[in-house]
């Protein structure tokens, strides 16, 4: 049986991702470049992103796709067939779409990282609640250590920040404008570096998060949400740290851009356990308009990837110059606009079809492989 909650926090947390990444989608090279004298909607854009939605939904996603493990894990075992090995297919697939989603498409995969750090969760998936818990926090505190310790090291070191117009800004557009070669060499090598430095960043937080998100279902957390103690704690870590968060975005404005995702990626973690608390006690007391967001959760794969294609053809292709002259707001429109479609397409897909697209050839990948390793026959196939 779905759990709704789960649906729908898939879903918000599909579409805020797009709220995250839009900067990135067409002048990915450099992201968002304010002008020399920004206007106070940037001000404004950054401090809300910084309370509400820098790393809140990456977070949230990753909580979810521990989830999923767990969900994948429990049901295997039920029909007597080797979790591990049969989520590594599933793994393996997810893998090969990151690596070409990172190579084509959009340099800011998630998804070859997530897989790979899933491997490495799997076999802890095993252990008794209480170890699973210990061991999750244990990996969220090394994880905040290391992005607290870069963001002070990136601080430290950091130059000027780019202006719009400025000679060196325009080098830059200049270059990843030239050739679509040049725009799949850097955005490999972006993504290649994110995994392969990840030990030294960030994957002790995504693999914490997947085996907090494992524990908090086993928990039954996404039926019932946190106790009020529970709560309590999760809000005060919230409030401290996006505090601090507010603090250097005011304080050091022209340094937030490179060290503000490292810094909010702690605060995130809080942030996004109270919406996913939040989204459960809705769901529990049946709102329907936090229903809107399930289909999009449904569809989450073919969505994520959908953002990276559309970003791409309209913010890179068809207006490469926007990114000259534009401001956060620009930005928070065009994912405002997307998001409203991703939610009516969803909903009119759904009514056609099971499956979003790419979680349909997903599924067919990684269940041949399966059989061919003779894992399980069709009968036993695990949605």
């Amino acid at each position: 049986m779905r759990i709704q909650s789960i649906d729908i926090l898939r879903g918000i947390a599909i579409l805020g991702i797009l709220f995250m990444n839009v900067y990135y989608h067409g002048f990915f090279a450099v992201g968002y470049v304010s002008p020399a004298l920004a206007p106070l909607s940037d001000t404004l854009v950054d401090l809300f992103n910084g309370v509400f939605v820098d790393g809140r939904f990456r977070s949230l996603f990753c909580l979810l796709f521990g989830v999923g493990l767990a969900i994948q894990y429990q049901s295997y075992k039920k029909k007597d067939i080797s979790p591990r090995d049969a989520i590594k297919p599933r793994l393996k697939w997810l893998m090969l779409f990151g690596v070409l989603h990172g190579l084509f498409i959009f340099g800011g995969d998630v998804l070859l990282l997530y897989s790979v750090t899933a491997w490495f969760v799997l076999k802890s998936l095993n252990l008794p609640q209480d170890q699973l818990r210990k061991k999750a926090i244990r990996y969220l505190v090394i994880g905040a250590v290391l992005n607290l310790s870069w963001s002070a090291l990136i601080l430290y070191f950091s130059e000027p920040p780019l202006v719009q117009g400025s000679t060196a800004f325009m080098e830059l557009y200049n270059e990843w404008f030239s050739s679509y070669g040049i725009q799949m060499i850097i955005q490999s090598a972006v993504a290649m570096i994110i995994v392969v430095s990840s030990p030294l960043w960030v994957f002790w937080q995504v693999a914490g998060l997947m085996m907090l998100g494992a524990y908090l279902y086993r928990n039954e957390f996404f039926t019932k949400g946190f106790e009020q103690n529970a709560l309590i704690k999760v809000i005060i870590g919230a409030v401290i740290f996006t505090g601090l968060d507010v603090v250097l975005r005011l304080q050091l404005a022209a340094a937030s851009t490179e060290v503000s995702a490292l810094f909010a990626s702690v605060s995130a973690v809080f942030v996004a356990l109270i919406y996913a608390h939040i989204v459960v006690k809705l769901v529990a007391n049946g709102s329907r308009i936090i229903n809107l967001f399930a289909a999009p959760g449904k569809l989450a794969f073919s969505l994520y990837i959908s953002q990276s294609i559309i970003g791409a053809i309209v913010l890179r292709w068809m207006f490469p110059e926007f990114h000259l002259t534009s401001t956060q707001i620009d930005y928070v429109y065009i994912a405002l606009a997307y998001s409203a479609i991703q939610i009516v397409l969803a909903h009119v897909y759904l009514r056609f079809f099971k499956q979003g697209p790419l979680e349909y050839i997903w599924r067919k990948a990684y269940t041949r492989t399966q059989q061919k390793k003779q894992l399980l026959t069709p009968a036993s196939q695990v949605e």
